[in-house]
């Protein structure tokens, strides 16, 4: 399609943020630093217009963004909730379902994380008879703080609807469910009537989304559902990448899911200078001449190194001689760690032989995951026609620098979109129209065949041979 935003000889916006007062996000993988030279869209993202301009948004581009930024709009109240519950971080978004606008939106760590950095470790310590609920207690406390202090600086807000969206162990944990089942193979999820997940609080509706199984939740639920997963002829792709890799495969109008054990090391955990996707963590690096060059996020004093600049460098590595083709790391790489840049503080920002490792096991994880439900189907990777990258990691990452890595396996760059938060726009979504949400969801149960990777020979050997390059 085609937009013309307008552009005064006064105008100090980028092209990206007038298209952003159109409600059109586009994931900008250098953040306006135009490092493309203007090849990821057909205008410069630091273009600043000073006339009106028009420019062509591909469909598959454009995604609506629900944005976790400061770009908000407070001329429409918000009458909805949106809740995506991860292991990690928490997102909350204050929605106007009629205006399909942000009011307020924030983004927290989950108070667990002192209990365990993942699900198997929260998993363990709330089956502990002597931690029974606690971390039920403390995300109950957390979101109610948090939900209070909101509404007690915003008189005039009233919520209809509250829609929440979490892995499976989240939503246990939010429910006060039992987790034993969850504690081993063949890891069980308690099975719930719907009205276990729809209920009343004071005068607001409270949905939440169902998993499919352990490692398929509703956050992945609602990414679906954003994408329209149980009505689409083509086949295409949702990826996942947090914590826990998620991956779902729409092929025929059958829908194959699967979890993959990537760990942390995509939202910056585990990595020697790690650090989540905020702003001056390192996104994207080159390895030329002497010294890295490298991108933080909104161009910010560096911090650290977050997941999309773990996943870059780690292309890098291969093209700059760093590491051989059998996944090696040569004589070049310093013994100590690359050195990438320095903190405010002067302390050195460095890229270690271990963390060469964590990423080389996350990365092969989805690659491998990836051709595993392919070859589940009956399918060739190269039949997907379209692969949607969601969470923080797809709106800083460099899609060229991780196909390199192999990590999306040999699926064409160009039909590989970043889509950002689907938890969110999922919730977004079906906040707009609830009346078929039930069948939406049933259809989608329907169709969903889980993959379970752990006992896949294929996967095992697929996941050995993306150990090389």
């Amino acid at each position: 399609m085609k937009i013309t935003v307008h552009g005064t000889p006064e105008n100090t916006k980028s092209i990206l943020d007038l298209l952003e007062d159109h409600e059109v996000s586009l994931p900008c993988n250098c953040h306006g630093a135009n490092a493309c030279g203007g090849k990821q869209y057909d205008f410069p993202c630091n273009l600043i217009p000073h006339e009106d301009i028009t420019v062509t948004i591909h469909p598959r581009e454009s995604f609506g963004g629900l944005a976790l930024s400061s770009d908000l709009n407070k001329n429409h109240l918000p009458d909805t909730v949106l809740i995506d519950l991860g292991t990690t971080t928490i997102a909350i978004v204050y929605y106007s379902s009629l205006h399909k606008t942000v009011f307020y939106s924030e983004v927290f760590p989950n108070p667990q994380l002192p209990f365990g950095a993942d699900v198997i470790s929260r998993i363990k310590y709330d089956t502990e008879a002597i931690h029974k609920h606690e971390l039920t207690h403390i995300i109950h406390d957390t979101l109610s703080q948090h939900y209070n202090s909101f509404l007690a600086s915003h008189k005039k807000v009233s919520i209809e609807t509250c829609l929440i969206g979490g892995n499976t162990t989240m939503i246990h944990l939010l429910l006060g469910l039992s987790l034993e089942g969850m504690k081993a193979a063949p890891f069980t999820p308690v099975e719930v009537s719907p009205d276990k997940l729809s209920f009343h609080r004071g005068g607001t509706e409270i949905r939440i989304l169902p998993w499919l199984s352990a490692f398929i939740g509703g956050d992945i639920v609602s990414g679906m559902l954003y994408l329209n997963f149980e009505s689409r002829k083509d086949t295409c792709l949702l990826v996942d990448l947090g914590t826990n890799g998620e991956l779902a495969l729409v092929y025929d109008q059958k829908i194959y899911t699967a979890g993959t054990a990537a760990g942390p090391a995509f939202e910056g955990g585990g990595l020697s200078c790690g650090t989540p996707a905020v702003p001056g963590a390192i996104s994207d690096i080159s390895l030329r001449g002497i010294l890295p060059q490298t991108q933080t996020i909104g161009n910010k004093l560096p911090t650290g190194i977050c997941g999309s600049g773990a996943v870059s460098i780690l292309s890098q590595l291969l093209t700059s001689r760093y590491m051989d083709h059998s996944g090696i790391l040569t004589d070049k790489f310093p013994e100590d760690g690359l050195i990438l840049s320095r903190t405010p503080t002067g302390k050195e920002i460095r890229f270690t032989k271990q963390d060469v490792r964590q990423m080389q096991l996350a990365v092969a994880a989805i690659g491998a995951g990836i051709d595993t439900l392919c070859h589940t189907a009956g399918i060739s990777v190269d039949c997907i026609d379209q692969l949607y990258l969601a969470g923080g990691l797809g709106y800083h990452i460099s899609i060229s620098k991780a196909a390199a890595s192999g990590m999306f396996s040999s699926v064409d760059v160009t039909h590989i979109h970043a889509v950002g938060n689907s938890c969110l726009l999922g919730l977004a979504s079906v906040s707009q129209k609830t009346d078929n949400l039930s069948q939406r969801i049933k259809d989608i149960c329907q169709k969903s065949q889980e993959v379970i990777l752990a006992d896949d020979c294929y996967f095992q050997k697929e996941f050995i041979r993306h150990m090389t390059y």
